[in-house]
């Protein structure tokens, strides 16, 4: 079934009190740690062993996130949304406190605290979007999806213009310190979120198992096929972005503060994409979102890696605002699972999706040996081929029943 413009609207979704705790607490806790997922942790982990060490780190973070997401999501489903994003939080703390003692010593120990970060922002994602999916009604959660995106975004910008100007003036380790301590912020805004899911009565475990019985979803051939696409994509995806700062680096010679100031440029308009792919979710459906989202992409990342910095920033920044369609991804999950499931589904998506990454990294290192522009040349002709996934899905689909 196609929503349609008169569906439930920004103004009326910040009106819901859950919705506006939980961004509030979500766009504390991205803008202490964006700067690091985004730019700054990789560019930190060249510096001390080079390229090598940012393929390590990245395909040593996909092995282990791809196993977490699904525990976290079938616990969010039987203990508590709330519950996992809050032990997320503290476990992005403690990374940060040791990634501030381990930074000093320049050796290769720091990439343990930095895959024990970006892990523990990764395991909270099924409950995260699980909990905004249970607070809002089915006509508005494309832009439910969307308002989690534009949080991210706009912290993104404040987290890279503040943390930019700050690394010049502190050292990494007192940077890292204060990154935990407004991940400490956050966590009392968590608390205040109302819990979407009932907890049932019996032992953990036996609850804990219940909740896995929800994975025999995944035998559905929509949501199976969908899962293959999602798989495909992160792969794709996982080869340029760690490159994506070094690029910058190496092809136009840009500082840290310089990268920095890009990724707030940026930002806007990420911002701005997420705004808009709210509507255009909610109009045109989750997989015609994502085939425009992809089209867009591929003629988008060639001519980024090909053309000079002024053009090359333009193509960055519309690469950016069309990516925010992604949005389209969590609400074909959350449309087409039940709730009391729907965390350990969205939890094996991101799995699912961060094992098939993990040898993503590594083509991309070796592709970077090649030439940095052929890092991102190769992974915009293999979008072509999760174009093709998306309309077999539409077929089957509409075989069957329709796209909401």
């Amino acid at each position: 079934m196609e929503a349609n413009w008169n569906s439930t609207g920004y103004l009326d979704l910040l009106k819901n009190s859950n919705v506006k705790v939980l961004l509030l607490a979500y766009s504390l806790n991205t803008f202490a740690v964006s700067y690091l997922i985004g730019y700054y942790l990789n560019i930190t982990l060249a510096s001390i062993g080079g390229p090598a060490l940012v393929g390590l780190f990245a395909t040593i973070s996909n092995v282990l996130a791809s196993s977490l997401p699904i525990v976290a999501g079938a616990f969010a489903d039987s203990h508590g949304r709330r519950l996992v994003i809050v032990v997320s939080a503290v476990f992005e703390m403690l990374a940060l406190l040791s990634l501030a003692l381990v930074v000093g010593f320049g050796g290769k120990l720091i990439v343990l605290p930095a895959v024990m970060l970006s892990a523990a922002s990764i395991v909270s994602s099924p409950a995260l979007f699980s909990l905004m999916g249970d607070s809002v009604p089915q006509n508005g959660m494309g832009k439910a999806m969307s308002l989690l995106f534009m949080a991210s975004s706009a912290s993104g910008i404040l987290s890279y213009l503040t943390f930019g100007s700050l690394a010049g003036r502190l050292d990494d380790s007192r940077l890292f310190v204060l990154s935990a301590l407004l991940v400490f912020g956050s966590i009392p805004f968590y608390l205040r979120v109302s819990e979407t899911v009932e907890r049932k009565g019996g032992r953990t475990f036996g609850r804990f198992k219940e909740a896995l019985k929800g994975a025999t979803l995944l035998k559905e051939p929509p949501l199976k096929l969908f899962m293959i696409y999602l798989c495909f994509e992160l792969f794709v995806s996982s080869i340029a972005s760690p490159f994506v700062p070094l690029f910058l680096q190496r092809a136009y010679s840009l500082s840290v503060s310089q990268i920095s100031w890009l990724y707030s440029a940026i930002g806007f308009a990420t911002l701005a994409g997420a705004f808009i792919a709210g509507y255009v979710v909610d109009k045109i459906g989750s997989l015609n979102s994502l085939i425009l989202k992809d089209s867009l992409s591929v003629p988008l990342l060639i001519l980024f890696a090909l053309v000079p910095f002024s053009s090359a920033f333009l193509f960055l920044a519309v690469l950016a605002f069309v990516e925010q369609l992604n949005v389209a991804s969590n609400r074909y999950m959350v449309e087409n699972t039940t709730p009391e499931h729907r965390g350990l589904i969205l939890g094996f998506k991101s799995s699912l999706a961060k094992l098939s990454a993990v040898p993503g990294p590594v083509v991309g290192t070796f592709l970077w040996s090649i030439g940095p522009r052929v890092t991102f040349i190769v992974p915009a002709l293999l979008t072509l081929f999760g174009i093709w996934i998306l309309l077999g899905l539409k077929s089957t689909r509409a075989a069957g029943s329709h796209d909401l």
